[in-house]
Parts: structure tokens; sequence; C-alpha cells
């Protein structure tokens, strides 16, 4: 439900954050973190350690002395992490000799060898680091979305059942997990459930005018309750709509920038055609759309198929790039190699971007802008 966020997202809405708030988390992350660990040493009953590209000395090879003391996830497709053996990693366990302080790298298959434990049973680990990394994710959307979800705990006519964690949350104003709020629709509902059979019961036990009185009261509970969930499906709704309204706006947005290009494209062909004539090269044509604006090697591969009758065809490779991109690259470079244009750094193996160079010097013929024009409409 909550979109997983990577190691700076995670920081950048950390930092947003009060100090009472941004402490509160990062604390509970640590006690968690510590909490997997400590059980995982304690639970699998580690009894001996094998040394793993790492040459233990003879104190450091008591298994007491030795905990699993950090845990890096770098995110899917990113290997930042790098074991004690130099191979690359996404998951990355530090382990720390509490004596000498030795602290060792390990991915999850040397990690196993190293604590004489099941892979299986890291993979157990990392699952638990996850879910929580998954609710520390969970609260900062909350947080940047503005929704608490304090109401839950506010609607509870007995709070004396919730539990310290809750009320902590409450405490330092951070959001309350879904987890949390299944627990506290679980009380609510309990207390509902106590309150009819307490009505029953006053019905059976008192008078009339007790049994009205108390039937007001808990009629007033369920109207409060029917209240606040009228107030959360509107809220729900809300965002939906606003959701919706938003992703329309974007394709708009989207739909718009794109028509600008299509017109942009569409006057420099019109320029390049009326200027350069019928008789301008392949070489001319590519250097007059730069000169016009365009700097992306697959967009004037694609205007010169389209529109300058090259060839149409497609490359099969991924990228599907036009068959003469890589025509259109050569023509560039060699006018990056004459100095009259250069190359962005931002150039890739997916694109090519050219602009002009604003430092060229004059050519020996001294032409002025006026007569180097001239020559082009001479193409």
């Amino acid at each position: 439900m909550y979109e997983k966020l990577s190691a700076d997202e995670r920081e950048q809405l950390l930092l947003a954050l009060n100090t009472e708030q941004r402490d509160f988390l990062e604390n509970e992350v640590k006690r968690g973190r510590r909490t997997v660990f400590a059980n995982v040493m304690r639970d699998e009953k580690i009894t001996a350690l094998k040394s793993v590209d790492i040459t233990l000395q003879e104190d450091e090879r008591n298994v007491t002395d030795w905990l699993i003391a950090d845990f890096d996830d770098f995110g899917a497709g990113n290997y930042g992490g790098q074991c004690a053996c130099g191979r690359r990693l996404r998951y990355m366990f530090t382990v720390e000799h509490q004596k000498t302080s030795k602290r060792i790298q390990y991915g999850r298959d040397h990690l196993s060898v190293f604590l004489n434990i099941e892979v299986k049973e890291v993979n157990g680990v990392i699952n638990e680091l996850d879910r929580i990394d998954h609710e520390l994710d969970e609260l900062l959307w909350k947080i940047k979305d503005d929704q608490y979800y304090h109401e839950y705990y506010e609607r509870l006519p007995d709070k004396t059942v919730v539990s310290d964690s809750i009320k902590k949350h409450i405490e330092v104003n951070v959001p309350l997990l879904d987890r949390q709020i299944n627990r506290l629709n679980k009380h609510f509902e309990i207390q509902m459930e106590a309150l009819e059979e307490e009505q029953r019961k006053i019905q059976r036990e008192v008078g009339l005018e007790k049994r009205q009185a108390e039937n007001r009261r808990i009629k007033e509970l369920l109207r409060q309750k029917k209240k606040i969930d009228d107030l959360l499906e509107a809220e729900r709704k809300a965002q939906s709509e606003a959701e919706l309204k938003r992703r329309q706006q974007e394709n708009e947005r989207e739909e718009r920038i794109a028509q600008e290009r299509r017109e942009k494209d569409a006057e420099r062909v019109k320029e390049t055609k009326a200027q350069l004539g019928f008789g301008a090269t392949f070489e001319d044509i590519a250097y007059f759309l730069v000169l016009k604006g365009q700097h992306s090697a697959v967009a004037i591969s694609h205007i010169m198929a389209n529109d300058f009758g090259f060839d149409k065809r497609l490359s099969v490779g991924t990228m599907h790039r036009p068959f003469i991109y890589f025509d259109v690259l050569l023509a560039l470079k060699k006018q990056v190699d004459n100095g009259n244009l250069i190359m962005d750094e931002s150039s890739n193996i997916e694109d090519c971007i050219f602009y002009v160079n604003p430092y060229r010097e004059e050519d020996s013929s001294n032409e002025t802008e006026e007569e180097q024009q001239q020559t082009l409409s001479l193409f």
C-alpha cells in the first residue's frame, strides 16, 4: 500500500520532521533492529564461528563477544555494499567484536557461514528488517500526506486499554501504523459491544427513566461513531478525487508540452527546408537542426526520417531508435571536431545532446554571420 522509499528519500523526509518526531522514529528503528539482531544470536543458539575471508585472532574466537551491529539495504538493483571477500552487495551486515571493536562486513551467504547458521535464517532476519523499514516508510508517507489517524484513539470511550506504544505515537505527534489502527478498531468494537450489552442489562435491572437516559448515552456514542466513520469516508473520497484531479492535470500538462514540442519541431522542419533547399546534404540538415534549437540526436533522427525522406526503419535493439541514428551522430560529432558544436556531458548510451559552441573561432575567411547564412541558403 505504501511505496518503498529509497535511502535518500527516507533521509529527506526525516530531515523535514521536528526534533522530537525524528528522534522517536530513528530510535524506534534502532531498537527494532537491535531486537532482531539479538534474537537471531540467541534463538539460533550460535555456539561457534567460522573464519570467512578474515583471519581471527585467538581472543576473537569467542562467539559471545560478537554481535550483529548494523545492516544496510542499498535498494533493488543497487550494490553499494562490499563483502569482506570483495563481492558487491545489496544487503550488507556488519558484525562487531565487543572487546576489540573489530568490524567485518558480510553479505548474506558469508554471514551464514561466519555464524554457522542456515542461509534461510539470515533471510528471516532480512525479512524482519524489511518489515521495520516498511513501517518507517509508512509513517513517513502518512506525515508527508498529513494523515495521523489519531481520531481512532480519541473516539475510544475507555482509553486505559490502549498500549503505551500507541500512546507514545500520540504524545510525540507521530501517525498511527495500520496495525495499530486495527488494534484500536478491535478495542472500539469490543467497547461498543460492551456498551450495548450494558444497555440491555440496564433495561433489565433498572426503571424506565434510567433505561431511557442510558439509551440516549449509547445512542450518542453510536451517533459519534457514525459521524467519525462518515468523516473518514469523506476524507478518503476527497483524497481519491484529489489524486484523480492531480493525474488529469499532469496528463494535460504532458500533452501540452508534447504539443509545444511538435509545433517547435514542425517550425524547425519548415525553416530548415526553406533555408537549405532541396540540395542540402544529410550532414547539412542534421547540423542546421541543432542551429535551430533541436539538441537531441534521437529527436533529430526522427525528424530527418519522417520529414526529410531518409530511411524510416527503426533499430531492432531495445532502445528502438531510428536506423539512421548513428549516421546523425557521426555527422554531429564531425561538427564537434570542427569546433562548431559541443556535446553535453549528460549524453549517454541512450541519447547524445549537442549545443552550438559559444566559443567557436571565426574561420580564416572571416565570413560575417550574414555571409554564412547566405552560404547555407545556397544548399
